[in-house]
């Protein structure tokens, strides 16, 4: 198996024949078992349903309500914007887990570029509102001499950001086609090496997980302990709503670069796993990945005052804040324009 591509160890071919039992596309899963395409089909709608009206909300609240005073919201409309874009490629997705691939060959590679345009694009910008955000609570008196600097190097890495995000994203773009299949024709990557198809996965674990992952859990234990020890009040929420951004990243990407480190090695011959198994592990880690467009509108109308205003009023907000005072997070006044 040393040396195959993505394509050979499980067999896609522009004819779909492969022949081998334990060594076929993930794709023909849906092909076999329908039930997987129409679980999947299901996770995507309720992803859509809720992530479109959240993202949506927040970006209506930083660009009309609040403004772009600062850079936490700049970044925070950038980060919401990346949302937007992977929640509406999800569609065309979904109807392909039902009834394979309809939109042609162009819609194919586009479809795909925008989908990984989202994903890198998320990492990239929750990584630099984590870095910017870590910056304002650890080093306040540092932050505040930063002044009109600050705008300056959320434009930088902003732009940094989208960049390194599009770079990443095309050549998933150009490795992308369509297929015939005994039921229809299916949208899958088409590597043409497997020093191409292995670059693709280890830049995703390495640079798109492994290194924002580790940035994410520094920066957010100094930020912990450093509103821990201090005497804000309502410390224990903003640590709590801290917690929940790094567990969620963690819980939507580890199983995601967990099962492309299995492919990987499976690439390699290093590993034998039989396709049923990817196949479930593909399932349940894509399904969680796609989810993290609703982590970041979950996070900011439950654990953000001023979006929690907007929500429900300022009287509604009295009011539920009465009722769930013990459950809801609940932003300190000083830390509300970062966290």
């Amino acid at each position: 198996m040393h040396g195959e591509t993505f394509n050979e160890v499980f067999n896609i071919s522009y004819d779909y024949n492969y022949t081998n039992e334990d060594y076929y596309p993930l794709v023909a899963l849906e092909e076999e078992n329908s039930s997987f395409g129409i679980i999947n089909a299901v996770c995507c709608s309720l992803i859509i349903c809720i992530s479109l009206p959240g993202n949506g909300f927040l970006l209506w609240v930083v660009s009309k309500k609040v403004g772009l005073s600062s850079s936490a919201d700049y970044l925070l409309l950038h980060l919401t914007v990346s949302d937007l874009i992977f929640t509406f490629t999800l569609v065309p997705w979904t109807v392909n887990h039902i009834r394979g691939w309809i939109f042609g060959y162009l819609a194919c590679k586009l479809f795909t570029w925008c989908v990984f345009l989202g994903l890198y694009s998320y990492v990239m910008f929750l990584t630099v509102m984590t870095v910017h955000r870590y910056v304002a609570v650890v080093y306040p008196v540092f932050a505040s001499t930063l002044g009109n600097r600050s705008r300056m190097y959320a434009h930088v890495s902003s732009a940094v950001a989208w960049l390194i995000s599009v770079g990443f994203s095309l050549p998933e773009m150009v490795f992308s086609g369509t297929v015939d299949g005994p039921d229809g024709i299916y949208c899958v990557p088409s590597y043409n090496s497997m020093l191409v198809e292995l670059f693709g996965y280890f830049s995703q674990i390495i640079l798109f997980f492994l290194l924002p992952f580790l940035v994410i859990v520094f920066c957010h234990a100094r930020m912990g302990l450093a509103i821990l020890q201090s005497r804000i009040q309502s410390r224990n929420q903003a640590v709590c709503i801290i917690l929940s951004i790094a567990v969620g990243f963690f819980i939507c990407w580890a199983p995601y670069n967990i099962f492309l480190f299995l492919v990987s090695l499976r690439s390699l011959g290093v590993l034998a796993l039989k396709g049923s198994v990817l196949e479930i592990v593909y399932c349940i880690s894509h399904v969680l990945a796609y989810s993290h467009c609703c982590l970041n509108p979950l996070v900011h109308i439950f654990g953000g005052r001023k979006f929690r205003n907007h929500l429900f009023g300022r009287r509604g907000f009295r009011r539920l804040s009465q009722r769930l005072s013990t459950q809801t997070f609940s932003n300190p006044s000083s830390l509300s324009g970062h966290l």
